[in-house]
């Protein structure tokens, strides 16, 4: 059975690496948004790791949406202040009524 159209109260963004040259035969990446659906959003677990000698909290969301092909683990999620890597995306039932989002903190490069 699909999600209830009430239970996606937050609002994400997806956004999708894009590589432009810079001329002197380098490239930079930027983030350019593909969508900004509505999302059931439920915080799973955390945890603390070290990076780069840092300790920093890692959180994991599963986020459900209506159904979408074109989310891969190359985009990332902004929701509110964080960007989350997608680990992984699925239709659960095959339907295409949704698609599954598990998505964390660890290790996201900045968007914005």
């Amino acid at each position: 059975m699909a999600i209830a159209a009430g239970r996606r109260r937050n609002r994400i963004e997806i956004v999708r690496p894009v590589e432009t040259d810079t001329g002197t035969g380098g490239s930079t990446t930027t983030w350019q948004s593909v969508a900004r659906p509505w999302a059931e959003v439920i915080g799973m677990t955390g945890k603390e790791a070290v990076l780069e000698k840092v300790l920093q909290g890692i959180r994991v969301y599963r986020i459900t949406l209506r159904h979408r092909r074109d989310i891969t683990e190359d985009c990332q999620i902004r929701y509110g202040a964080e960007d989350l890597n997608i680990r992984s995306a699925v239709d659960p039932t095959g339907r295409r009524e949704e698609t599954v989002i598990i998505a964390d903190t660890d290790g996201a490069l900045p968007t914005r």
